[in-house]
């Protein structure tokens, strides 16, 4: 035999046996091998199949090549079906879901697949997988930023979850952990605390799971400004850490009590907590917590006026983030706002204009990828549609009701007799809602003397802030003691609207204006909340001078906002910001 046909009919044997053996692994009753690792379902009871299933997917099938994993998760399949086992089948659609997210990371195929899953849990009456698949689908979303989607699906899950009676689901504690992951990363802290608290009222089997949740609700109150209360959470999670021997926790712990002690200044306290969170971190992998600890470092630094080396841990931060896989945005913004302190503090005002410029546009960029009034409005939009059907049950129930001719009958007589009952009531009624119209107006009313009185005291301030000004640039010129005009600079940034003087004032300004935030948020969904502080006080009709001294800016700068405010409501020539929010 010539060699060229001896080496073809080696590649045909080669090939067909592949094939056969390929064939074969995917057609061997489940009954009759050893060799499938779904074998073992056969002796487990039905309750607890598919959380075996599900580990040794995860454990086996997970990161392997999709034919192999595919192929497996066929065989559970018919494995499923042999054992009449509907939500064995059902969470196959599942796993095939998350093995596409795992390995094409967003992708068509595992919303398909879970779109699968709903349907099947649906069409063969499983509530519990019909919830727990519109979970993990929402948390895919929300793991790809794609909020809105996360949203509407964690929203319909927590429903079916409380037809069910969130005592009767397994490992609720995990699906309330993982909801408050999404509010809080959108930064609705209250809705984050509502799930924790809600998680840690079940038992939970994994430590390092209980410990997160504890942490996180020190880091609500922290980022909260409450120091104090956030430091007994910190302390019990590294109790926690410490106890069931987690290194890596135990490093994050210390490192956010050092974050606490920084912020209050205690830097004594703070320097070595943070620097022991910077080498576990660094020591476990956990690259983006050490750049966080870096940043704390540097804060540090800046208070010593380090500033080279300063400089040095912020490259050292931007390169342990550099491949980072998940969104690093919220750090890079705080690298760019250092930056520019340190440029600042070296007297090189071109440098620290350049990352002060790109520390806005991330800030705004930042507001953008997590803008929770989209997030509002789709929970707006899924109780509007909860209402309407309900509405609609109700109408349907009526008509039933009207083909009932004795008992609408027997309604009319009943009526009819307690008629004048009912007119003494409907009498009282409206004299109530009479009354109650005067104390709302009333409350109204002072509510916006309470916001002039509040806008006057802001303005009178702005004469001090002025005459404060003055004083500092004549001591300028007059070459005086620098600890002098620091204490001006320090008493007139006192008067300055602080984020305090904010939440006060947005708190009265809401009172008089209930709708107005809303509908700009609705209106234009990417402002960020500098935007907002300033199309407030243009609505309240301040002048340029006015919000420049309110916002501790100049003037011109006043102007620069309002042209970037213009560019990002995309309003067209000829239609002026203060129309359209006095529309508003």
């Amino acid at each position: 035999m010539p060699a060229k046909l001896k080496g073809v009919f080696v590649l045909l044997l080669l090939l067909f046996f592949s094939n056969y053996q390929f064939a074969y692994a995917n057609t061997i009753p489940v009954e009759q091998g050893t060799l499938h690792p779904f074998d073992s379902l056969v002796n487990i009871k039905p309750g607890e199949r598919v959380s075996t299933a599900t580990n040794i997917y995860k454990k086996k099938f997970r990161h392997v090549p999709e034919a192999l994993a595919m192929g497996y998760l066929d065989q559970l399949t018919s494995l499923a079906r042999q054992l009449d086992d509907k939500a064995l089948e059902c969470i196959v659609f599942d796993l095939k879901a998350d093995y596409y997210a795992v390995n094409l990371r967003f992708n068509k195929k595992t919303i398909a697949y879970y779109r699968r899953a709903i349907e099947f849990a649906t069409e063969n009456k499983l509530p519990l997988y019909v919830a727990i698949c519109l979970h993990h689908e929402g948390m895919f979303y929300f793991n790809f930023k794609h909020n809105t989607r996360a949203c509407l699906n964690i929203l319909k899950a927590q429903e079916v979850f409380k037809s069910i009676g969130f005592d009767k689901v397994p490992d609720m504690s995990t699906y309330y952990s993982q909801v408050a992951d999404f509010y809080y990363h959108l930064g609705d802290y209250n809705n984050a605390e509502i799930q924790l608290q809600n998680a840690l009222k079940y038992p939970i089997s994994n430590p390092r799971e209980k410990i997160t949740m504890i942490n996180t609700l020190g880091l609500i109150r922290r980022n909260n400004g409450q120091y104090q209360q956030a430091l007994p959470y910190f302390n019990k999670a590294l109790d926690l850490a410490k106890k069931s021997k987690d290194t890596v926790w135990v490093g994050i712990a210390t490192g956010n009590i050092g974050s606490v002690y920084l912020s209050l200044g205690d830097y004594e306290k703070a320097l070595p907590a943070i620097t022991t969170d910077y080498t576990q971190s660094l020591k476990y992998g956990e690259k983006n917590n050490a750049a966080i600890a870096l940043l704390r470092l540097v804060k540090i630094n800046l208070q010593k006026n380090a500033l080279v080396p300063s400089l040095k841990l912020l490259d050292t931060a931007e390169s342990l983030i550099k491949y980072s896989a998940v969104s690093v945005l919220n750090i890079k913004t705080d690298i760019y706002d250092l930056r520019a302190q340190c440029y600042d503090k070296m007297g090189n005002p071109a440098k620290a204009l350049t990352f002060r410029k790109i520390y806005e546009l991330t800030k705004d960029s930042l507001a953008a990828q997590n803008n929770i009034a989209a997030v509002d409005l789709v929970k707006m939009e899924y109780a509007i549609g909860k209402q309407r059907a309900e509405d609609s049950r109700l109408k349907a129930q009526a008509r039933e009701r009207d083909a009932a001719f004795i008992i609408l009958f027997l309604l009319i007589i009943i009526l009819i007799l307690f008629y004048s009952r009912q007119a003494l009531k409907a009498r009282k009624d409206k004299e109530l809602l009479s009354a109650e119209k005067r104390r709302v107006d009333e409350e109204l009313k002072y509510t916006a003397m309470k916001l002039q009185t509040y806008t006057e005291h802001i303005r009178k301030n702005n004469k001090l802030i002025d005459s404060f000004k003055e004083q500092i640039d004549q001591l300028k010129n007059k070459n005086v003691d620098s600890s002098v005009v620091e204490h001006l600079e320090e008493l007139m940034q006192a008067h300055i609207m602080t984020d305090s003087n904010w939440l006060e004032f947005k708190k009265i300004f809401m009172k008089v204006y209930p709708d107005f935030l809303f509908n700009l948020k609705k209106s234009f969904l990417n402002l960020s909340e500098t935007d907002i502080r300033l199309l407030t006080l243009i609505k309240l009709q301040s002048s340029k001078k006015e919000m420049a001294s309110m916002l501790g800016i100049t003037p011109d700068g006043i102007k620069k906002a309002r042209q970037r405010l213009r560019k990002k409501m995309h309003l067209a020539e000829g239609i002026s910001i203060d129309d359209v929010i006095a529309r508003l």
